[in-house]
């Protein structure tokens, strides 16, 4: 090995033992890292809401799934909204229910929403008959032969 050769090496080897040193001092000096807690996942702050408002509650989505077997999945979401002074309203919270399976004492109740739903679909096909009922799309002709 050639002298020049050797004294770059023992330059490199040098530099790299400085640096080590230089960044063993700075992680000493600057002490244990904080402590981190972790508090699981966050749920970020509503968006605050005018002290004046009329608080309403209505049904803003319907779901219902009808199988020609007879079975039905009703889905619902219900959402109070606040009406501001200046007639504009503003989403407070939302919730989610269904019914399909209730508690023996809320039975009742999901015995009369199904009726009701009977009903409305009942009037909903009738629309759909005095409408114009779904008809099948007829595939374009073309002209052109594809070879």
């Amino acid at each position: 090995m050639s002298a020049a050769k050797f004294r770059r090496m023992r330059l490199l080897s040098n530099a790299l033992a400085v640096v080590s040193l230089v960044f063993a001092c700075t992680a000493f000096a600057a002490g244990p890292p904080p402590v981190l807690e972790d508090m699981g996942p966050g749920r970020p702050t509503p968006a605050p809401t005018e002290k004046s408002y009329e608080k309403k509650r209505l049904i803003t989505s319907l779901t219902v799934q009808n199988s020609p077997k007879g079975e039905t999945i009703i889905t619902f979401e219900a959402s109070d909204v606040g009406e501001m002074p200046d007639g504009k309203f503003k989403p407070l919270i939302s919730r989610r229910y269904s019914l399909g399976e209730v508690k023996p004492k809320n039975a009742a109740l999901r015995d009369n929403a199904l009726r009701d739903l009977r009903v409305l679909e009942q009037s909903l096909l009738r629309y759909v008959d005095a409408v114009g009922g779904p008809t099948q799309i007829e595939p374009e002709k073309s002209d052109k032969r594809v070879e």
